[in-house]
């Protein structure tokens, strides 16, 4: 799972299975880009969402919930 939600999961329709091969890909892939341009991977990383972000997501009833803890973007 992405290590900046934590314990929320994200309804984006993939087996736990499939997330884990797309976690790992993009892990290698942010990899590379630190190894390429460290300030491009610092921007990328600072955008990424975290806990806050998907909680003030909620507030702002953009985001529904779907089965105890995952939610979908609206």
């Amino acid at each position: 799972m992405n290590k900046h939600i934590d314990k929320i999961t994200l309804d984006n329709g993939l087996t736990p299975e499939q997330q884990e091969v797309m976690d790992e890909a993009y892990e290698a892939l942010m990899s590379d880009v630190k190894y390429i341009d460290l300030k491009l991977y610092h921007k990328l990383r600072a955008n990424e969402l975290n806990v806050a972000d998907v909680y003030k997501l909620r507030k702002e009833k953009k985001m529904t919930r779907i089965i105890d803890d995952q939610y979908t973007l609206l």
